[in-house]
């Protein structure tokens, strides 16, 4: 075996070398779509649509519904521009929209919830006026719910049943 000679490599540096060797149109490179497709295409479409493949210069992007599908049809060129622009190389050629499953991808609480108060037990004042005492108990419990709900994120439900005012 031969002494080496100089000074040792990096092992990034023999890595890069191996992948120009393995794949040299740099194909996985476009594999880092992944990391940013929510920002490049934004939060509405990235709930909906998700890439899941890249073959020869094709982007396959699974997409919730056949409406969603072809509104993205309207934006293909758009969203490749976008991707190639984001990977400072044309590497997708082509974007192929499929129909299936899409994982929403988590929701970071924003800084809404995050300043709601905490809901906790209100004491009302004793109401002499039971009618006014009862009401006042069911905006208390509304509002508690109303609470628990936006820090839940789930959007709180209307009801179909409403009072009649006299006036």
């Amino acid at each position: 075996m031969k002494p080496p000679s100089g000074p040792p490599s990096r092992v990034a540096d023999l890595l890069s070398t191996v992948l120009k060797r393995v794949d040299p149109d740099q194909q996985m490179h476009a594999y880092t779509i992944w990391t940013f497709w929510d920002d490049a295409v934004g939060d509405g479409i990235a709930r909906r649509a998700q890439p899941t493949r890249f073959r020869n210069g094709i982007l396959f992007v699974t997409v919730a519904t056949h409406s969603w599908m072809q509104e993205l049809q309207f934006m293909k060129e758009e969203i490749r521009d976008r991707l190639n622009t984001r990977l400072a190389a044309s590497l997708v050629r082509d974007i192929f929209f499929v129909v299936g499953h899409v994982a929403e991808p988590p929701r970071p609480q924003s800084a809404v919830t995050d300043a709601l108060p905490a809901c906790e037990p209100v004491e009302l004042p004793s109401i002499a006026d039971r009618e006014l005492a009862a009401a006042m108990k069911r905006v208390v419990a509304a509002r508690a719910r109303h609470l628990t709900q936006a820090r839940q994120g789930t959007p709180p439900r209307t009801s179909s049943k409403r009072t009649k005012r006299s006036g």
